[in-house]
């Protein structure tokens, strides 16, 4: 199973996990587990031998590891994987709703996309919350993690399947407030709504647009490539002249920022979502201005205001951004002014969240 970089889980084996804070001072040790999660709502998942569980900023265990499978607390509620399938938790554990579907996505505007069999018809029980499972589809997911022992990327085959799933929305409590066969509504089964809309994806046309909460197309499918709305502005890809070009629509669907951003045909590795204000993207443009491969950040006009010296710059959480070196094979974080203030020593870097970031180094 790979995580949201793309590693393949098993690759974490051998590696020494830590949390720090902004300067880079270790402020929890956790390299007793073998897997860690970033922060959320002021819990971290962590994995042992046992499972699953969640860790407090003192790095105490609130809830101990026995799971499956986990995401990170969203809205109160956290997905956890029980028997294989996945149901949500509280911040004491509780279950909410007890596990019963196939994917789970965390709870977002007070909506969750959950995927269930048809003939898997089973009443709502208050009890559990958690996160969501990797599918691989023509659509752009949302950079987030769920990990468990389903496989997260399914193959060409096992994604036809989907289409005989029933796609659910459902709220905090497990009631169904939509209901339709996959094919019916073709939306991001790997995603949430951001500022009331979801990326979806016509079978008829093969391209992207976004629907509301009632499934309703707004934002016609018109792009090759769409990501979540984030801070007014969706990140979107088109073709012009054989290349795909990457810009930015507001919720009209217009074009704020023209698609003149060359994606290298990796639109998901290759930019980011508006955080902080800045987007992080390689600019590629004809002719390009930097150095081949290196991220740039652009503000809110699409302007160049920042540029990198490295091959890889995510998206700014506390005012930090993780940022890799491929000479060096190391990650580490710079500012908003570009200052690397956290060198470059780590195996793996998370972003920010909760004024705490988790990074592993090789034992």
């Amino acid at each position: 199973m790979q995580d949201q970089n793309g590693m393949d889980r098993n690759s974490y084996h051998g590696r020494k996990y830590f949390f720090i804070d902004n300067t880079g001072k270790i402020v929890i040790d956790a390299s007793k587990y073998e897997r860690v999660l970033g922060f959320s709502e002021g819990l971290a998942a962590v994995r042992d031998s046992h499972g699953w569980g969640f860790i407090d900023k003192g790095g105490k265990e609130i809830i101990e590891p026995r799971f499956q499978g986990v995401g990170s607390f969203s809205e109160g509620l956290a997905t956890v994987q029980v028997g294989g399938l996945w149901g949500f938790m509280d911040r004491q554990g509780r279950m909410i709703i007890k596990p019963q579907y196939e994917l789970a996505n965390p709870f977002s505007e007070g909506i969750a996309i959950v995927v269930r069999s048809q003939s898997t018809i089973t009443s709502p029980v208050r009890g559990d919350r958690s996160q969501s499972i990797v599918v691989q589809s023509r659509v752009v997911r949302r950079k987030q993690v769920l990990v468990g022992e389903s496989p997260g990327n399914l193959s060409g085959d096992q994604a036809a399947q989907l289409a005989d799933k029933e796609v659910l929305l459902i709220d905090p409590s497990g009631k169904v407030i939509l209901s339709r066969n996959l094919s019916e509504l073709p939306l991001n089964i790997n995603g949430c709504f951001s500022e009331g809309l979801i990326e979806a994806d016509d079978p008829m046309t093969h391209k992207v647009g976004f629907v509301d909460k009632t499934g309703k197309f707004v934002i016609e499918p018109t792009y090759v490539q769409a990501a979540p709305f984030s801070e007014g502005r969706a990140r979107v890809a088109v073709i012009e002249d054989r290349e795909e070009k990457l810009g930015f629509i507001d919720h009209t669907g217009r074009f704020v920022i023209p698609p003149r951003f060359n994606t290298d045909a990796d639109f998901t590795r290759n930019s980011t979502d508006f955080s902080e204000e800045l987007a992080g993207l390689t600019e590629n443009l004809r002719p390009t201005v930097t150095k081949s491969g290196k991220f740039v950040y652009i503000d809110r006009d699409g302007e160049i205001v920042l540029f990198t010296d490295f091959s890889y710059a995510g998206p700014f959480r506390d005012g930090l951004a993780v940022v890799y070196d491929s000479k060096e094979n190391k990650s580490g974080y710079i500012d908003k002014s570009g200052t690397l203030v956290i060198p470059l020593k780590f195996d793996i870097a998370e972003d920010f969240h909760d004024g705490l970031a988790a990074v592993a180094t090789v034992r």
